[in-house]
């Protein structure tokens, strides 16, 4: 049955009156009882009653006429026929129900709703019509079963305000509703999924300046094109930090984030011989931004102190950094060409060495060919001319190096006051810059101009041969550096040492290379029917190349100098860095074969199939290189180097390596230059070989199973961006754990992989053997527990290799993992149980070891 009660809605809209009818329905009967207490409707059966955005559904409905009010109830033994309440997204159900057409405003009792990945569940819900929720006796889960949950956050008072905050009065965690000690005076947490303003969770735990508490703080979502992280942290004995996390992104446009830190840590007791105060900071600046559909400028800054990266940062990377580098950059292409202006810097932390570009400008021009006919008659090939190509590149670097020198050599020097000269002071004042460093020169410009050229073309035919598809490629490279200094080197007046001088002047350097090479390809069959194969086919791919280069340090061609030294030998140098030294005259040389066949025909009527549908596969590759130096004057023959590969039944993969050198030994255990090829070593003496041998086994995948690390609702990818042109979650800046909680895959029931490694080198008359044994595994013993290992053999240090055993357990509503290296250097273990909600995860966590950053280096 079907109602439509119109409730005075067509007597003009006054004042209190409903502003749209009411439609009923109920699936059993309905009753209407008249009398001095009120009009009453009662619904019975699968009852519903819609007004507007709102749906009241229960076994059984009374409407009061009279005050226009709705109350809802159903049986307390069945969960079919709850009174249930639908206003927009939001779902009640509950044990009663009552609900006010006119003032929009209802009351459950034993109420359940779900707010994104979450449950709440509570002894009474009142609704008022700004989307306001007031309850009592409340709980909060992200576990399905609301009922008994594995885990929930409790408190007498809660508030959920638009559905994106929980409000809460004191809170307290409960585990199999046993309460723990775990208790806040006040809370609130999140009900909506999504970029939001909040507080960040804080870290807490015990170093070296005391006990602390970091990392709390205020994410604010600014708009969906930047938001803003603040946080902050102190220490029991006197330290704090403050830190800036500011990001921007626009779609197609740019992003990029700026990070300021600053502290001051205390170590020590005041008083103390090693009582010290550092004042530290930090300035990191991202930048990616596409200017139009050419251009492009991008900037990586950072501006770290040393003290900041060795004590403050909670970055691993920052602990363990041996320098720190900043990129400017900026490029423009056109068509053929493009343009980089970039600028630079490196400082060595340990010794202060600073090295920068500023700037470094670069030019170039893609390849093409400027003898190429515009227009060509058909059939018309290109001639030899016309596949000439070339390009061009040209390089201008402007470059600032600072080495200071040692404390103890500018004290002895009697200039004391330059050892707190910066390389900022230095770039800036060419005089401190002598005077920290002891250098005249600031600056070293160069630049760099690149020519080459090449025209490959293909050989058809030749007459010893016939017909042949002969790849030949000649090359010509032409480079050209310029400078505006040479050096100048002469012996000390007291001939103990060099002095080495510069001259200032304009100096080309000019050097050119020359090659070529040639390659082809040819096919052989063997007719072998034998082991279930059809054949075996042979493809061939040799490949010869030459390269020649004049040697540029001789006198003739000008780029050099000479000076006696003590015993008055001349000694010669060159003028300018990039001088070629010794003439180039080598060849090389390989040869790639590859063997396949196909599997034979079952009969006589399938020998004509196409090799796909015949299981065409690929039996082993053997390919071999080496060399020839014409240029040396002994040992000019390189190495021969023997590679080969192969699968065997789809399972296991070998692999094959060897060198071996062409010359013999003397009785001293040198090379000599005599060849040592004979029918017992036909490629020469070995003096390395490695053979791997791996595979990799794992059973079907289980039906039902999960991976470890798929929550009910899923993680959000922290760091990233969310819908088109908005900010992603916030993503605070926290050291990441003293280990790596395994993702194991629980719907692989178990895999196993194996790598043997056999390896021998000889030097001389000695050798050396190394035969090793790697493996790893996991197995799911049951849908719920997975554990995993990587372990390994040496069988000639006869010792174990860097064992990891790690164990996972998947919960409804947590996840546990425990990780154990049990011996050797890096002997440690770590435990991690948080719940899967991306909510809770950073505040409902057990971590040991604590994720402090000794930790990484230590072991228990």
């Amino acid at each position: 049955m079907t109602v439509a009660y119109p409730c005075r809605a067509q007597d003009g809209g006054a004042s209190g009156d409903l502003s749209s009818p009411v439609r009923f329905t109920a699936s059993d009967s309905v009753t209407v009882r008249l009398g001095a207490g009120g009009d009453v409707g009662s619904l019975f059966g699968a009852a519903t009653v819609e007004y507007e955005e709102t749906l009241v559904e229960a076994r059984r409905i009374d409407i009061l006429m009279d005050r226009e009010e709705l109350r809802a109830t159903g049986s307390p033994a069945d969960t079919v026929g709850r009174p249930k309440i639908t206003q927009g997204d939001e779902v009640f159900t509950g044990l009663e129900a009552a609900f006010n057409l006119r003032t929009r405003r209802g009351r459950l009792v034993a109420a359940r709703t779900e707010y994104e990945e979450g449950f709440i569940a509570a002894g009474v819900v009142k609704s008022v019509e700004d989307s306001t929720l007031f309850i009592r006796d409340g709980m909060y889960t992200t576990c399905e079963c609301v009922d008994d949950p594995s885990y929930s956050l409790r408190s007498n008072r809660m508030k959920i305000v638009n559905r994106k905050w929980i409000y809460t009065g004191p809170i307290q965690l409960y585990l199999y509703n046993i309460p723990t000690p775990l208790w806040l005076p006040f809370g609130f947490l999140p009900a909506r999924e999504g970029r939001r303003s909040g507080p960040l969770p804080p870290s807490y735990g015990e170093d070296e300046f005391g006990f602390y508490l970091r990392d709390w703080g205020w994410y604010f979502a600014l708009n969906d094109y930047m938001d803003l992280q603040l946080q902050g942290g102190f220490w029991t004995l006197g330290s704090w930090e403050a830190r800036t996390l500011y990001r921007y992104r626009k779609r197609y446009g740019f992003d990029g984030q700026v990070q300021f830190d600053i502290g001051r840590f205390k170590t020590g007791e005041s008083g103390d011989p090693g009582f010290t105060v550092r004042r530290t900071s930090a300035f990191k600046w991202n930048h990616n931004q596409e200017i139009g559909l050419s251009s492009t400028f991008s900037a990586d800054v950072n501006l770290s102190s040393s003290s900041y990266l060795r004590a403050v940062s909670q970055d691993y990377d920052d602990r363990v950094r041996q320098d720190i580098r900043s990129s400017l950059r900026y490029s423009k292409r056109w068509s053929g060409q493009s343009l980089t202006v970039q600028a630079s810097q490196r400082q060595v932390l340990s010794t202060g060495n600073v090295s920068m570009t500023v700037p470094s400008i670069s030019f170039s021009q893609r390849s093409f060919k400027p003898l190429q006919a515009s227009t060509r008659a058909p059939g018309r090939s290109e001639r030899f001319w016309e596949k000439i190509t070339l390009s061009y590149n040209s390089t201008l670097t402007n470059r600032y190096d600072f080495t200071p020198l040692s404390d103890a050599d500018l004290v002895e020097a009697g200039d004391s006051a330059a050892t707190g000269i910066t390389w900022f002071d230095a770039f800036l004042s060419p005089e401190e810059y002598r005077r920290a460093t002891g250098d005249d020169e600031q600056f070293d410009f160069e630049v760099s101009h690149r020519i080459p050229v090449s025209a490959p073309f293909t050989v058809r035919s030749l007459p010893p041969f016939g017909a042949i598809n002969l790849n030949l490629s000649p090359n010509f490279t032409y480079t050209e550096d310029w400078f505006i200094r040479t050096d100048e080197r002469s012996l000390s007046d007291d001939s103990s040492s060099v002095v080495t001088g510069s001259m200032p002047e304009f100096f080309a350097l000019r050097q050119f290379s020359a090659g070529a090479s040639a390659s082809t390809i040819f096919y052989g069959t063997f007719p072998l029917r034998a082991f279930g194969l059809d054949g075996v086919r042979h493809t061939v791919r040799p490949n010869v190349s030459f390269s020649y280069r004049p040697d540029f340090f001789r006198d003739s061609w000008g780029y050099t100098d000479t000076y006696l030294d003590a015993d008055g030998n001349e000694v010669r140098y060159a003028l300018v860095d990039g001088v070629g030294r010794g003439r180039q005259e080598s060849f090389t040389f390989s040869l790639n074969n590859t063997f396949e066949s196909r599997r034979a025909a079952p009969d006589s009527s399938a020998s004509e199939g196409p090799a796909a549908a015949r299981g065409a596969f690929k039996l082993f590759d053997l390919n071999a290189s080496t060399g020839l130096n014409l240029a040396a004057d002994s040992l000019r023959m390189s190495n021969i180097r023997l590679t080969a590969r192969t699968r065997v039944y789809d399972r296991v993969d070998v692999d094959f390596n060897s060198t071996f050198s062409p010359y013999a030994l003397n009785s001293a255990g040198l090379i000599v230059n005599e060849y040592d090829f004979s029918l017992e070593k036909p490629l020469g003496r070995l003096t390395s070989a490695n053979l791997t041998v791996r595979t990799s086994l794992r059973s079907s995948r289980g039906a039902g199973d999960r991976p470890l690390t798929a929550p009910r609702a899923g993680f959000p990818q922290t760091g990233s961006f969310g819908s088109a042109g908005a900010l992603g979650a916030a993503n605070p800046a926290q050291l990441q754990n003293t280990f790596r909680a395994p993702t194991s895959d629980f719907s692989i029931p178990w895999s196993l992989s194996l790598d043997l490694t056999y390896g021998v080198r000889r030097f001389g008359f000695e050798s050396t053997r190394s035969a090793i044994l790697n493996t790893s595994f996991d197995l799911s013993l049951t849908p719920n527990w997975k554990v995993t290992g990587r372990s390994g053999y040496d069988f000639e240090q006869n010792q174990l290799a860097t064992t990891n055993l790690a164990l996972a357990r998947d919960f409804d509503c947590w996840q546990m993992a425990f990780n154990w290296i049990p011996f050797g250097r890096y002997q440690s273990w770590g435990f991690d149980l948080h719940v899967k909600s991306s909510h809770l995860k950073d505040l409902l966590r057990i971590r040991q070891p604590k994720s402090d950053v000794k930790d990484r280096f230590g072991g228990f």
